[in-house]
């Protein structure tokens, strides 16, 4: 038996070494809890966190997270025209395993919205369907110092800049906007040229979507709308910040929270208008994403 683990909100357990080929998983917290008990998983790198070996990579075998498909949603950059998503090498399969592993580990931290806001983020765009909420870590960030530029917007103070942290995404989404809300993903918010999407994950798989014009409220940099013109955006309350070259990538690695054909893609099929799902039999938990995105 071969389990591995991914914190409490990222795992599965592979049922025997013959369903290693096939990649079929366990998803049963009860049935991952024995696997610990017996043995089978271990605290292999001393963190207090029960780990499998190569903190969750099996060599030779394709986890989901490796497989990408589809187009990632309707925010597919011409940057993007002629590359296809699909399967990662092993040595590239093991970088993003980790990379993912440490998004997961980091943020267990802040796993309501409240516990988000006790700690100083703010939200920033309020619940979207499909994609929750972005909450964001300010500090003494504010749209209303003299020195901000909406044309050629910078960000001091926050951790919106040019350098990509995998283990560090700039959004938190929650799953409302109850104290009570939990985290459902994440979103990595990067400045890089227009024709020039970030680095990002390892892997090819990642790709990145940019949101142009948006329209925010400079009292409390809430969203008000995108793609407005100013004088709308003003009616709003708001000013258009020209965004044109930060890059916005999500990955939906939270259990259960996860979307198996694009990790990668832009929203999740059961984050309802009317807020999330909690039936776990619900047929959206296996939709498609490949796809299928979400404007907000």
């Amino acid at each position: 038996m071969i389990c591995l683990m991914f914190v409490s909100s990222f795992s599965g357990c592979l049922a025997s070494e013959d369903d290693v080929d096939d990649g079929q998983y366990i998803d049963d917290e009860e049935d991952l809890i024995d696997y610990i008990e017996e043995g089978i998983c271990g605290d292999i790198d001393g963190d207090g966190v029960p780990d499998c070996p190569l903190s969750g990579y099996i060599e030779g075998t394709d986890p989901w997270w490796c497989t990408s498909s589809g187009i990632g949603g309707h925010h597919v950059d011409a940057a993007y025209g002629n590359a296809e998503k699909g399967r990662l090498s092993d040595e590239i399969c093991e970088s993003l395993t980790y990379e993912l592993k440490a998004a997961i580990e980091w943020s267990q931290e802040w796993p309501t919205l409240g516990d988000a806001e006790a700690a100083g983020y703010s939200m920033s765009v309020e619940y979207v369907e499909g994609m929750g909420t972005h909450h964001v870590m300010l500090n003494d960030f504010s749209m209303e110092d003299p020195s901000f530029d909406a044309e050629n917007p910078v960000f001091p103070g926050t951790t919106i800049d040019s350098v990509f942290e995998f283990e560090r995404p700039e959004f938190l989404m929650y799953g409302g906007e109850e104290e009570d809300s939990e985290l459902v993903g994440f979103a990595w918010f990067v400045h890089s040229p227009v024709d020039s999407p970030p680095e990002g994950f390892s892997g090819e798989n990642d790709w990145w979507h940019r949101h142009e014009i948006m329209c925010f409220r400079p009292s409390d940099f809430v969203f008000r709308g995108e793609g407005l013109s100013d004088d709308v955006c003003e009616e709003r309350g708001g000013e258009n910040i020209n965004l044109e070259e930060y890059w916005m990538v999500h990955a939906w690695i939270v259990r259960p929270w996860l979307t198996f054909d694009d990790v990668f893609t832009n929203h999740h099929p059961c984050l309802y208008e009317e807020g999330p799902e909690t039936d776990p039999e619900a047929e959206c938990w296996s939709e498609s994403t490949e796809h299928v995105g979400h404007e907000i």
